[in-house]
């Protein structure tokens, strides 16, 4: 019987935040199951040839991956999915295993961070990424990736999971419903006067440097300073924080 773990992820097309990020998480799975074999592979085809044209450096897909996994004679495989929502990135994931299901003895892939088992451990996780002891006239913005995949419901209703014990906290979206006009106005009705803007992704990239936490006038963090709020970004992303950590790596235990 041999055994493997991918470890799949969006993808990030900044070396320092792959290091950061990405591989933080693979070396604890690394660590965790340190006798079987563990890959990585890359969701976004767009990443994967910037990588590649820009540094040469080859990143598999979930169909290198397994077919290089077959060739290598693996009978059992395990993916772990770091995707916020089961989204189109993920749907890409299912596919394809359902598309090898027959090539090996076992193969199965983890929940990604938010579905429809979302609970204490995830409220958990994501509190301790984030500022605590909020005052009244504060609060703490989340900001995702967004889709327009029926999964991105799963946003909303875990902003009402992190605030069964408070009511600041609030998830905005850079892609599909941002819900930023909406919650900009709620917190104006609240009389909050500070934000305080996270990146709700795993890997702070592309998207939380530029569309987040940028100067430029059509980033979020400039969004909330026109609104009159005191606007304060975090360049950070969830793949280097020990509960997010922690909780990945249970989601592999899980499965096999």
């Amino acid at each position: 019987m041999k055994k493997a773990i991918i470890f799949a992820s969006f993808g990030c097309s900044i070396k320092e935040s792959r290091q950061t990020y990405i591989e933080t998480i693979e070396n604890a799975v690394k660590s965790k199951f340190e006798n079987i074999d563990c890959f990585s592979v890359f969701t976004s085809e767009i990443i994967r040839k910037k990588i590649y044209r820009e540094e040469n450096i080859f990143i598999d897909n979930m169909e290198s991956c397994l077919n290089k996994l077959k060739d290598e004679n693996y009978s059992h495989v395990y993916i772990l999915s770091s995707h916020i929502i089961p989204g189109f990135e993920y749907e890409k994931i299912i596919n394809k295993v359902d598309e090898c299901k027959n090539d090996f003895a076992e193969i199965k892939v983890s929940r990604t961070f938010l579905d429809d088992g979302m609970g204490e451990k995830e409220v958990s996780a994501v509190k301790s990424y984030i500022k605590s002891g909020l005052g009244e006239d504060e609060a703490v913005v989340l900001v995702g990736h967004g889709s327009d995949h029926e999964a991105h419901k799963y946003y909303k209703q875990f902003e009402e999971l992190l605030n069964s014990d408070c009511r600041n906290i609030f998830i905005i979206n850079v892609e599909g419903d941002t819900y930023m006009d909406e919650v900009s106005t709620k917190m104006q009705e609240m009389n909050v006067k500070k934000a305080y803007i996270y990146p709700f992704m795993v890997v702070a990239g592309d998207h939380a440097i530029n569309d987040i936490a940028s100067d430029e006038e059509d980033s979020i963090k400039s969004y909330f300073e026109e609104k009159g709020f005191y606007a304060e970004a975090f360049i950070t992303g969830l793949g280097n924080n020990k509960k997010t950590i922690e909780l990945f790596v249970n989601r592999i235990a899980d499965i096999m």
